[in-house]
């Protein structure tokens, strides 16, 4: 089958070839700016309503996962289904003792538990759904913790990002640390030792 050209075509290429070239002298084409997709309006709500029947994070841990369970008894507990960030080659041979991550699956998107030596060991926040006792937890404003443990939270800088303050709560065999970025709470985390302390996750 032969296909034709349209004559609409045809004349705006000839117009094309006889418009002058633009100059070099930063001279740049206009082109329409593509608009990223919106961030989806409902998905903190969803969130909310996920986590909803969790109790506040505590010493023990958050949600019925407590620190020293097994990847296994978190995924019982916890309300939705925990994915993982291991890549490794499932052919190899694996550590027990290795250090990986797993994380609450869609619609919770900032819980993710740190497991090491095979047992929970710390878990991150980086959602609003998730509070201390006391109410705190992304958003609150650094003072307020301070004011509340007075010379129990202690102030240092971050290992990476020297505009951050790591304000960090002990109480027993279990720390809080409470990443601080323009005076509010950016970011957290609970757990024990040595997992608690690694700036790096498990890298």
């Amino acid at each position: 089958m032969r296909h034709t050209v349209p004559a609409i075509f045809v004349f705006g290429l000839a117009v094309a070839a006889c418009s002058p070239a633009p100059t070099s002298e930063g001279v740049r084409e206009e082109s329409a700016s593509v608009e990223p997709a919106p961030l989806d309006p409902t998905a903190p709500a969803a969130e909310q309503a996920a986590l909803a029947a969790c109790a506040p994070v505590t010493v023990d841990g958050y949600c019925g996962v407590t620190f020293g369970m097994t990847p296994d008894q978190a995924r019982a507990k916890f309300p939705v289904s925990l994915d993982t960030y291991d890549g490794a080659d499932p052919d190899a041979p694996v550590d027990p003792n290795h250090c990986f991550e797993i994380f609450g699956v869609e619609p919770v998107q900032g819980v993710t538990f740190m497991v090491e030596g095979g047992k929970i060991g710390r878990v991150d926040f980086l959602t609003e759904a998730a509070k201390t006792a006391e109410g705190f937890g992304i958003g609150t404003d650094a003072q307020a913790i301070r004011a509340r443990f007075g010379a129990g939270a202690m102030d240092a800088p971050n290992k990476y990002e020297p505009e951050v303050i790591d304000l960090t709560i002990t109480q027993g065999a279990t720390k809080f640390v409470f990443e601080v970025q323009d005076g509010s709470v950016r970011g957290w985390r609970v757990g024990v030792a040595p997992t608690i302390d690694y700036t790096e996750h498990c890298g």
